[in-house]
């Protein structure tokens, strides 16, 4: 969480070296996102899309999870460049039921592909059961639930895939 640790996005001096020791190791980014508008709250900081897109591009070798929905920056690949910057970053669900309508997941899904959505709940805020049961009740497509649910992380992690018991 950058501006409550102290630490700038954009200051290279900072973050050219943990960007290389992360991207040597094959280990993704994870940033704290917040949109730049709609209600305040506790934890709302200004690690806003600008920000994010202008650390997506300078550094676009690092696999970069943006919380909270990338703070709407998925939105913005819209924009043929901003879709292209977003490449080798993903968003994750954290506080999704206090930040956007349940739509939001067919929208990034449909905005920057399911395969960049990571599931994520922002616990204790929220619980799993909670937010497990709103993308259950969306209706998505089997295939993006479970990219959403787990498969995409498996995938980012390096992870072997699991093999069925007896198999």
């Amino acid at each position: 969480m950058p501006d409550r640790q102290g630490f700038d996005l954009d200051n290279e001096d900072v973050m050219g070296p943990i960007v290389e020791f992360a991207v040597s190791h094959k280990l993704p980014l994870l940033t704290h996102s917040s949109e730049p508008v709609g209600h305040q709250y506790p934890g709302k900081g200004d690690v806003t899309p600008d920000k994010l897109y202008r650390f997506v591009t300078k550094f676009p070798q690092l696999p970069v999870v943006l919380a909270h929905w990338g703070g709407g920056l998925p939105f913005y690949a819209l924009m043929p460049e901003v879709k292209q910057a977003l490449a080798n970053a993903f968003v994750d669900t954290a506080a999704s039921v206090f930040l956007y309508r349940p739509q939001v997941f067919s929208y990034v899904a449909e905005l920057i592909g399911a395969d960049k959505i990571l599931f994520a709940t922002d616990y204790p805020l929220i619980s799993q059961s909670r937010l497990i049961q709103q993308v259950k009740s969306l209706n998505l497509p089997p295939q993006t639930q479970a990219l959403i649910m787990g498969e995409n992380a498996r995938k980012l992690l390096g992870l072997p895939e699991s093999t069925p018991a007896g198999g």
